[in-house]
């Protein structure tokens, strides 16, 4: 997909932040210059524009935009505080305060910053082979600020890494991470929201290859975790050893103990 990054109508200048982005990205800049998005897209010929905003990247796709934000990390992990409800992917990884995890499926960046906030002393990284997914998500929450310092705390413990997973993962060392997590793009998708549809446009929908899950297994220091719909056969295809889930939720976690 062809994407090209420019600023606001508002404001023309390149901040440091932004031209750090556009350095890291290599996402083409072309100047607002009061032009309309839809202008800009017909000029250029690509497919999605990203604006640089005060809060950190839009992107703008098929009349839809995609930016970081934690409103699913957020409700969460407030179930857990509020109501003692503890978070399915929590209870599957079986995380603890010092893991280490592994997300090779970054996405919005939702179970990255709901581990993170679960494994306070541990690291936290995610992959996302996407570079404009990788690149909004990273500097949204670079950019993000919120007056709650559990969140706060959280968004800022998740290192985000451009690189496709499978590569990622070949270059570790063994027992590198305690938790490799997998949540590949499911095929129908469960949710049909504004957060979810443009990042389908851009995410890699490739499948889970089982080579990827041998070397999850090689890092893994204790378990490789896999989200999936509820009965897929991507978990016996996958080789998962047993299936967490719950009568009322539509997913489920595929999970292999490596040690």
């Amino acid at each position: 997909m062809e994407i090209v990054a420019t600023t606001t109508q508002s404001n023309d200048d390149l901040t440091p932040d932004f031209k750090l982005f556009l350095e890291e990205s290599q996402i083409p800049y072309v100047p607002r210059q009061k032009s309309s998005l839809s202008r800009i897209q017909a000029e250029y010929q690509v497919q999605a524009v990203i604006v640089w905003e005060p809060s950190g990247p839009v992107m703008y796709i098929n009349d839809t935009k995609f930016f970081f934000h934690p409103s699913m990390a957020k409700v969460r992990i407030s179930a857990c505080r509020k109501n003692n409800l503890m978070d399915p992917l929590v209870q599957a990884c079986e995380l603890k305060p010092k893991d280490h995890f592994l997300d090779c499926t970054l996405g919005l960046g939702a179970d990255a910053i709901v581990a993170s906030y679960f494994s306070p002393r541990g690291k936290v990284v995610g992959v996302e082979s996407s570079i404009a997914v990788s690149h909004i998500v990273k500097w949204g929450m670079q950019l993000y600020k919120s007056n709650m310092p559990w969140l706060q705390e959280a968004i800022e413990r998740v290192r985000v890494i451009n690189q496709d997973h499978n590569q990622y993962l070949k270059d570790l060392d063994d027992n590198s991470y305690d938790i490799v997590y997998f949540d590949p793009m499911f095929r129908n998708p469960l949710l049909n929201s504004q957060a979810i549809s443009p990042l389908r446009e851009v995410a890699n929908s490739a499948p889970l290859s089982e080579d990827a899950v041998l070397q999850a297994c090689r890092v893994a220091r204790r378990k490789v975790v896999i989200k999936e719909r509820k009965g897929s056969s991507e978990f016996q295809r996958l080789n998962c050893t047993s299936v967490r889930g719950s009568t009322n939720n539509k997913v489920a976690y595929g999970i292999i103990n490596t040690h």
